[in-house]
């Protein structure tokens, strides 16, 4: 029972040095004890002026919460920043690779047409042909991949 409570101070203890990492950075420079850290946490809390001996500032912390994640500021300065000529050849560059895309799908279109209405016409011949010959009155223009039997 008592080491469920320890694990879960520690496990809140580490939760409050993730939201202030700068008590880390204060401990390690400083070569604090980890267990006297713990210690003044679990006697004077979190919200305690102990903290800001180890660097943290509580009035920052409600500065940072202040400042809503979407800014208007932020998105004209990375706007700013684009470099439109380097975007222009991405944008060329996909919309090059796009019509290629699509005229290899026309392509299939085409063929899967005709094979459509070939087959079709032959399908009371079907059980007697195997797939192979159905095929053979198509040239090699009209199907993009042609595999033969080796």
């Amino acid at each position: 029972m008592a080491e469920e409570k320890t694990n879960a101070a520690l496990r809140h203890f580490k939760a409050f040095l993730r939201k202030n990492p700068e008590i880390v950075t204060y401990v390690r420079e400083h070569g604090i004890k980890w267990s006297n850290v713990f210690d003044d946490w679990v006697i004077f809390g979190e919200s305690n002026d102990i903290w800001k001996t180890y660097g943290v500032n509580p009035e920052k912390k409600t500065e940072k919460n202040a400042n809503p994640p979407f800014s208007w500021k932020k998105i004209l300065k990375t706007v700013d920043n684009i470099d439109t000529k380097q975007w222009q050849e991405r944008l060329d560059t996909l919309s090059g690779a796009l019509s290629g895309i699509q005229s290899l799908i026309g392509q299939f279109r085409q063929t899967g047409g005709q094979n459509g209405s070939a087959e079709d016409g032959n399908s009371e011949n079907s059980s007697d042909q195997p797939a192979a010959s159905q095929m053979s009155g198509h040239t090699d223009e009209q199907r993009p991949f042609f595999f033969r039997k080796d």
